[in-house]
């Protein structure tokens, strides 16, 4: 009986591209315990949280690749959730107030564009209908949180939610038994 492998062949490689996310975890690491050992020191606003959160954000959208559903769909909802929830940690720091108008922008933009993409390739990207899923009921939720609590939505959640529901439901139209599917899979019914 011969062996077949399925595997590709390692190559040779340096120290280096070996050890690359180590190396840079290493770095991120040094940068955020220096940042926010200076800011304990020096005391005043706690901007060490503001480059803690800057690093995370590097990190997930340009260093951290997952081994398992790394796909572009995957990839632009960890980048859209990573950087809604920065806006959210400068908004607290900072005041002002803003992230009210701009979360919901920058998560119903992101959700068109990936939406877009899911639609145009759906034979293709079908299987990765769970992240833009839970990004859809995320953005559904929030938009119906706010108008309990406040009874009152902004121009950007009543877009946010519109945009939800309308690629929820799109999705559905357009291929009910391909989503059913996915859904039935990745939540094991």
């Amino acid at each position: 009986m011969q062996i077949h492998r399925v595997y590709p062949e390692q190559k040779a490689s340096t120290f280096w591209r070996r050890n690359r996310q180590d190396i840079l975890r290493s770095a991120f690491l040094f940068v955020g315990n220096a940042c926010l050992f200076i800011n304990l020191l020096t005391g005043g606003m706690p901007w060490s949280l503001i480059v803690f959160g800057g690093l995370c954000v590097v990190w997930i959208a340009f260093i951290y690749r997952p081994l398992v559903e790394n796909t572009l769909i995957k990839k632009l909802t960890d980048v859209t959730v990573v950087v809604c929830l920065y806006l959210l940690l400068l908004d607290a720091i900072l005041g002002g107030e803003w992230s009210t108008l701009v979360v919901p922008i920058v998560l119903f933009a992101d959700l068109a564009a990936i939406g877009f993409f899911y639609l145009l390739f759906f034979k293709k990207e079908k299987r990765n209908f769970m992240p833009l899923f839970e990004l859809l009921l995320a953005g559904l939720f929030t938009t119906l949180l706010t108008l309990a609590i406040d009874r009152t939505l902004a121009w950007p959640l009543i877009v946010l939610g519109s945009v939800s529901f309308g690629m929820l439901v799109l999705s559905f139209i357009l291929f009910p038994r391909e989503v059913a599917l996915e859904i039935r899979k990745k939540l094991h019914i």
